[in-house]
Formats: structure tokens, C-alpha cells, sequence
């Protein structure tokens, strides 16, 4: 009976956890996706200082994440975006504007691909 209670009490850890790390994946990837469009918005507008501003802020943003996001995800991933978030401000000082453009796309796309991949749909557990 022992055994028992110890299988139904690490079943609700372990759902407790995945469902915590689902919830904040979704969060934090709806959060940084709109801190990068605003951001490229500002760029296309022509208003470059808000636009690095963002984009900096994109950037610290991810690093304070990306210690509870690796608790969750594969580092790959999150390294490709770190990547592509910490080009982000440069691209914007030195006016770069059609690959800041670009890259805010890729960071987005990739962030959205993040929250996807953790969804626990049948294509992913399959």
C-alpha cells in the first residue's frame, strides 16, 4: 500500500512540474515575442533609439528566463534564440535595419517554435 501512495504522490509531482513548465514557457514566450515586434515596429517607424531600447530589453529579458527555461527545454534551442536576441542592439546602433528586421522575424519564429514544442499534443509525444 506504501508503494502505492509513493506512485500516486510522484504522478502528481511530476504533472504538478510539467504543467508549471508548460504554463510558464507559454508566458514567457507570449511576453518576449511582443517585446521583439514592438520593437521592430519602432525600427520600421524610424524611432531607432526605442527600437535598441527593446531590443536590449529582449535581450535581459532572455537572460532572466533562460535559467527556469532550462530546467524545461532542450539548450540547443535555447542558445539559437540567445543567439539571435543578443545580435538584436547591435543590429539597431549600427542601422542594419533590413536584418534587424529579419532577425526579430527569426527570434520570434524560433520563440513560438519553443512554446510549440512543449505543448503536450500528440505530436510531440509521439
Amino acid at each position: 500500500m506504501k508503494r502505492l501512495w509513493a506512485c500516486v504522490v510522484i504522478l502528481v509531482l511530476l504533472i504538478t512540474i510539467c504543467t508549471y513548465g508548460t504554463v510558464e514557457t507559454k508566458k514567457v514566450s507570449e511576453q518576449m515575442a511582443q517585446t521583439i515586434e514592438s520593437a521592430r515596429q519602432a525600427a520600421q517607424a524610424g524611432d531607432l533609439e526605442k527600437a535598441q531600447k527593446l531590443s536590449e530589453k529582449a535581450a535581459d529579458d532572455w537572460h532572466n528566463y533562460h535559467e527556469v527555461l532550462c530546467t524545461f527545454m532542450p539548450h540547443a534551442q535555447l542558445e539559437a534564440i540567445d543567439q539571435t536576441l543578443s545580435g538584436l542592439p547591435m543590429l539597431c546602433y549600427f542601422e542594419g535595419m533590413d536584418q534587424f528586421g529579419a532577425d526579430c522575424d527569426r527570434g520570434i519564429t524560433q520563440i513560438m517554435y519553443l512554446n510549440e514544442a512543449q505543448l503536450p499534443t500528440l505530436e510531440n509525444i509521439f
